[in-house]
């Protein structure tokens, strides 16, 4: 273990060895948070000698459980021994607890219960919202905004706490949902409780749930202290949670009523990099863990900062830390690099340009790669085209790019054969079956997700059946060819790129919405920023509306160039600076009288 103990900066070395029974690991970007998780479970088995089954490992992502895995594969085989214990998604472990309450008799679900997103309840009875929220004449719009609300009031993000039956949702309360395309909309509390009652009968009936049922379920059978609970809890006496400040109050409290008084819990985030509140996340749970710590055990709780990056150069560091407005990380060995690039732009369009534009200039570079570069983009709407802009200049340029989306077309295709697989040979050995389908040329995506599951202790085909409620959360996101990566900035978290194009700040773009949360947008482009390792270039235009992220970024140490037209840019014939100031002056002026006119709107909106 001194082989690896070495490896660790004083921070980091702190955090593993600490024998503090309750201990947060506030880690920034970049500073070895993956690292320091896994360092920390091996010391746990190999110098207090607690059994790899005693041990829990509650990953936020799929992804993010992989390079844990693969992190702790790499440590074990540097020092030559420790063993991989169980690490579940909070949604795999609610499930994993549902089985169990099934068979002591303390679920409300039946064998074989199904996972399905909340969305599919309309599509089992499309009946479900008849005469809700009749204000709205869209009903794909009501469909989508009370299935969120439902989500959101369940996750404790409409209320002080997470609600736990229709019952106590206030009939006369008018919740607003934030829509991507429409804005914000307003569910009465009557209807959301129709909603809710109507889908508990689908649940009973269909022996099914969503996502957050999982949690909900899980919840209440570790409240009952019975067979389910001493099971679980007895098991699992030191437990680790990544991506601690994405959970929600709801999977908060699952993992307290999990642990008891003897237990060892460590948590690992950043409420820096809390991006995902509209999924229920709460930026306040790193600070309520403190103070559990503090109630429970005063005299055996840490908290340990890493700030060392490892990632970025000090340049982008420098640019990320003046944004967010604190020193949150500094840069190892002061490694120095390029500026960041601020480019101003008037439009979607222009801003596509110039990436395509740079990235061909990048990739002559013998250096550079395709699989180098990301760009990032805020959204991707009918009103606001930014991904589709991006495709549409890179495919003009022939430049290979890989999106998100054909990561869902596959993980679509591997949910269908797992499930093939655990029908055809049901309870049978994983071990044998794996042997068959190898036999039989199976995928090489299937065979890999037999083995993460044996890896993970499972036995027999039944046992696929938890694991793949993780793949259903998210697509693995790695790809084999050398192309461009595009993806939006929350898909991004955990990753890291040499090269980073984001885009597009500006009013209602980014910061996103006409009422926008202005802390998470901060907190989201400071994600975004700190993916970059060597070059970072930021896109977009000033801020009028709302506050000003191109403004803020120009401000700080970047270099700062306005891009009007690639053809101009070519042919060296640009606008002169007159013509610059007249194009600059018509923008701004049309842009205020855009907002004289949306306020008007809005206050006779308010008015009626």
């Amino acid at each position: 273990m001194d082989r690896l103990l070495k490896l660790l900066n004083t921070q980091q070395r702190e955090a593993v060895t600490t024998p503090s029974r309750y201990t947060q690991i506030v880690a920034g970007p970049g500073t070895g948070k993956t690292t320091t998780l896994a360092a920390k479970i091996l010391y746990t088995q190999s110098e207090l000698g607690i059994l790899t089954n005693n041990i829990l490992g509650i990953s936020f992502s799929r992804s993010a459980k992989s390079h844990l895995l693969n992190k702790m594969e790499e440590f074990t085989t540097l020092i030559g021994y420790g063993g991989k214990p169980v690490i579940l998604t909070f949604h795999s472990l609610a499930f994993r607890i549902i089985k169990y309450g099934i068979h002591f008799n303390e679920s409300l679900f039946r064998q074989g219960v199904e996972t399905i997103h909340t969305e599919n309840f309309i599509d089992l009875d499309p009946l479900l919202t008849k005469g809700l929220c009749s204000e709205y004449a869209d009903r794909k719009l009501v469909n989508e905004s009370i299935s969120q609300a439902y989500n959101l009031i369940r996750q404790g993000s409409l209320e002080a706490s997470p609600v736990t039956n229709w019952r106590d949702i206030p009939q006369d309360v008018q919740y607003p949902v934030n829509t991507y395309t429409y804005g914000r909309i307003l569910i009465r509390g009557r209807d959301l409780a129709t909603f809710w009652r109507r889908i508990n009968k689908i649940k009973k009936i269909k022996n099914t749930t969503d996502f957050q049922g999982l949690i909900s379920e899980a919840t209440r059978i570790l409240s009952l202290k019975q067979r389910t609970y001493h099971h679980v809890s007895e098991r699992f006496r030191h437990i680790f949670v990544d991506e601690y400040q994405d959970t929600s109050l709801a999977q908060e409290g699952l993992l307290l009523r999990l642990i008891d008084r003897d237990q060892t819990v460590t948590v690992v985030g950043d409420k820096n990099q809390t991006i995902y509140t509209f999924n229920g996340s709460n930026s306040t749970n790193m600070d309520r863990f403190s103070d559990y710590c503090k109630k429970y055990a005063p005299e055996s709780s840490e908290v340990i900062h890493l700030t060392h990056n490892y990632r970025s150069t000090r340049e982008i560091i420098h640019v990320a830390n003046e944004f967010i407005g604190e020193e949150t990380i500094t840069p190892v060995n002061k490694r120095n690099g390029i500026k960041p690039m601020v480019v101003e732009t008037h439009s979607i369009q222009l801003a596509a340009e110039f990436i395509a534009k740079k990235i061909s200039e990048l990739v002559e570079d013998t250096t550079v790669s395709l699989s180098d570069i990301c760009i990032l983009y805020r959204k991707n709407s009918e009103h606001s085209p930014q991904a589709d802009k991006v495709f549409e200049q890179l495919g003009q340029y022939s430049i290979r790019y890989d999106t998100e989306q054909q990561h869902k077309e596959n993980t679509e295709s591997l949910i269908g054969q797992v499930l093939k697989v655990r029908d055809e040979y049901e309870d049978e050995p994983l071990e044998e079956v794996f042997e068959k389908l190898k036999l039989k040329n199976a995928s090489k995506e299937l065979l890999q997700f037999m083995i993460e599951v044996m890896n993970q202790g499972g036995v027999d085909t039944d046992d696929l059946t938890e694991h793949i409620v993780e793949i259903k959360e998210e697509a693995q996101e790695e790809t084999s060819t050398d192309s461009i990566t595009i993806k939006t900035v929350h898909e991004a978290k955990g990753l890291e790129y040499p090269i980073v194009f984001i885009l597009y700040l500006g009013d209602r773009e980014f910061p996103h919405s006409s009422r926008p949360n202005i802390e998470e947008e901060k907190r989201l482009l400071y994600v975004g920023m700190t993916r970059a390792q060597n070059q970072l270039y930021v896109l977009g235009k000033k801020g009028i509306e709302f506050e000003g992220f191109l403004n803020n970024c120009i401000d700080s140490d970047t270099t700062h160039i306005h891009y009007y037209s690639s053809i101009a840019e070519e042919k060296n014939e640009g606008f002169n600076k007159a013509d610059k100031d007249i194009i600059d002056q018509t923008v701004k002026q049309q842009e205020e009288a855009e907002k004289k006119i949306k306020d008007e709107l809005r206050r006779l909106m308010d008015f009626f």
